[in-house]
């Protein structure tokens, strides 16, 4: 009984989350000023963090992921890694976060326990519904605003529509979202976004981050 409740109270968490931070430490001069960068953001109100870091070796995710962990649990966030649900029980974070050609839902959450959160990157509404069959608790869907795209697919404005009409798990926007796009997202509906660069990267992510949840409902 107590794991259904804990696994109702992780997704009802879920609900209230807007701003979902994925990291990126590549411009970063240390590992300390990554972390200070962070921890702004968190201060600012970030209520979940991805660890996502493609060029760094294990060793130093793992690192990463222990502080993070801290971190998170310092401001009551939710702490998420990419792609690596082994990565993810070493450290101790929430869940982990897939991409298409990961491992599925079902596989992750046998590593993880069943109270993990497991999110899937989508693009298009025919893998938000295959990520639901499959199990997930949240995705991430998009890009919009954006020229660049590793899937070569874009969304746009009715596909938003679309999906607050007819998605009831958590559903977080990606793309090259920004200070000045945030409020026309706000007025389609949308109250969920992924941020990298214009908050790890704002001379102080707290402010940054403060300035866009003023446009999330």
């Amino acid at each position: 009984m107590w794991d259904k409740l804990k696994e109702q109270f992780n997704l009802l968490k879920l609900e209230k989350k807007r701003l979902y931070l994925v990291t990126d430490s590549e411009k970063f001069i240390s590992k300390d000023d990554f972390l200070d960068a962070i921890a702004s953001a968190l201060q600012g109100g970030v209520d979940i963090v991805q660890l996502r870091e493609k060029t760094v070796p294990d060793s130093v995710i793992v690192d990463m992921g222990h502080k993070i962990r801290t971190l998170c649990d310092e401001y009551g966030a939710t702490f998420i890694v990419n792609d690596r649900p082994d990565i993810a029980r070493i450290v101790e974070a929430d869940g982990v976060h897939l991409g298409q050609s990961d491992i599925n839902v079902e596989d992750a959450r046998e590593i993880l326990g069943q109270n993990s959160i497991i999110g899937k990157s989508c693009h298009n509404t025919d893998e938000i519904i295959s990520a639901i069959n499959e199990g997930a608790d949240y995705v991430t869907f998009g890009p919009i605003f954006t020229t660049l795209s590793k899937s070569g697919e874009y969304i746009d404005f009715a596909q938003i529509q679309w999906v607050t009409d007819n998605i009831d798990i958590p559903v977080f926007l990606t793309g090259d979202i920004s200070i000045t796009n945030i409020q026309e997202l706000a007025q389609a509906g949308v109250n969920k976004v992924v941020m990298t660069n214009s908050i790890m990267y704002a001379r102080i992510p707290e402010h940054s981050a403060r300035e866009v949840l003023k446009y999330l409902p």
